[in-house]
């Protein structure tokens, strides 16, 4: 709630997500992903039933415009956050690399109710989705860039 007792819309997710609250408690309020990347990428095409999903393990952060000694900006919060997205009904994913950096990570709600996932472009993976739900998986404290990442598939795909 802002001043006037008013809720704070930067506070909120953009659209509706399940367990919002753990990337809410993490940041204090929902991030925008500028910078954010993304670890891993599973695309799911469900079992008998269920629908396909797309999910996305990004490492995401915050800082408080603090330049360090190094020339960096003193990160204050970065988590590893999992996100979910269920009923996916299109999907336009490109340039999956060794690095994948977004520029954003949008949400908006259409008047049939589906959600488009914009993965703004700035190197490597963007796209778009249009999904039914969206979720967050967990979010777990990542204290630096190597320390906790998923593991790189060394083998080659056969």
């Amino acid at each position: 709630m802002n001043d006037n007792g008013a809720m704070d819309h930067r506070t909120l997710s953009p659209v509706p997500v399940g367990n919002a609250e753990l990337l809410l408690s993490a940041f204090g309020y929902w991030p925008s992903f500028h910078d954010a990347e993304v670890h891993r990428a599973l695309l799911d095409r469900g079992s008998s039933g269920e629908p396909p999903s797309v999910t996305l393990v990004m490492h995401a952060f915050d800082t408080d415009n603090t330049v360090e000694k190094k020339g960096y900006y003193r990160v204050t919060t970065s988590v590893l956050a999992t996100l979910r997205f269920d009923d996916v009904r299109e999907s336009e994913l490109r340039d999956l690399g060794s690095q994948n950096v977004l520029s954003s990570l949008e949400f908006e709600l259409d008047a049939s109710g589906l959600v488009r996932v914009t993965l703004g472009r700035c190197y490597g993976l963007s796209g778009s989705l249009l999904c039914g739900r969206v979720s967050v998986i967990s979010v777990v404290p990542w204290p630096s860039p190597t320390e906790g990442a998923p593991p790189v598939r060394k083998d080659p795909v056969t």
